[in-house]
């Protein structure tokens, strides 16, 4: 049986995605160098991105508890769900290798910045899911910026699905470069070093947590556009 788009899509909501996205890899050419699919996989045809929609009520918690556990629950299952697409794209004949959600990653040079193998939000937004906006988060139409992202990169052509074409973050708006404490923020890119030292660590002595996302929650289109 040869696989089409359609049935991917299907077999990745079966497997508990909320939303997949398919890019071709012609789509990666301003990848970083090191950081493209090809480098991964080359015999790479298409990148395949996943994503589950996050628990908006965490946000509003006033212990930074439930939204660490949700994400790292999330991450575990955006893992697995990557995984096990890429057996059944295996099962098929085409070579596929799972993308995790978060790390390992690797330093690039070029820029400071510790990278996975490939961008996932990049990919997303390659794979029409949504727009990087001035937090750099991506920003899907119907989840807003409350994704959590994993991809399966393949030898497998499939047909690709067009870039989003809405509008998401407006020339003047400055909420979250405003709201970041540590004013990380440019509308462009994110000082990553210095988010990463302020947002996730051990609080007031107890167990590693996240203790920031400020920039996710004021944003307008934080819960869809």
């Amino acid at each position: 049986m040869t696989l089409h788009a359609a049935d991917v899509k299907q077999a990745a909501r079966d497997l508990g995605a909320d939303l997949c996205g398919i890019a071709p890899v012609e789509r990666f050419e301003q990848a970083p160098k090191g950081f493209h699919p090809r480098n991964v996989l080359p015999d790479c045809q298409t990148v395949i991105v996943l994503a589950r929609r996050f628990l908006n009520s965490t946000l509003f918690a006033t212990s930074t508890i439930p939204y660490t556990d949700v994400r790292n629950k999330l991450t575990r299952q955006m893992d697995e769900l990557a995984i096990e697409l890429a057996y059944i794209l295996e099962s098929h004949g085409a070579l596929a290798m799972p993308i995790n959600a978060i790390g390992p990653t690797e330093w690039d040079a070029s820029t400071n910045k510790s990278r996975g193998i490939i961008s996932l939000k990049h990919a997303g937004e390659l794979a029409g899911l949504g727009k990087i906006g001035k937090n750099t988060l991506l920003i899907n139409q119907q989840f807003g910026n409350m994704i959590w992202l994993s991809a399966v990169v393949t030898s497998l052509p499939l047909e690709a699905d067009p870039l989003a074409d809405y509008e998401t973050c407006l020339p003047n708006c400055r909420l979250c470069l405003e709201a970041c404490p540590i004013q990380a923020l440019d509308g462009v890119s994110m000082d990553q070093r210095a988010c990463w030292e302020y947002a996730f660590g051990v609080h007031n002595g107890g167990e590693w947590r996240i203790k920031c996302f400020a920039c996710r929650k004021i944003c307008p289109h934080c819960r869809g556009i």
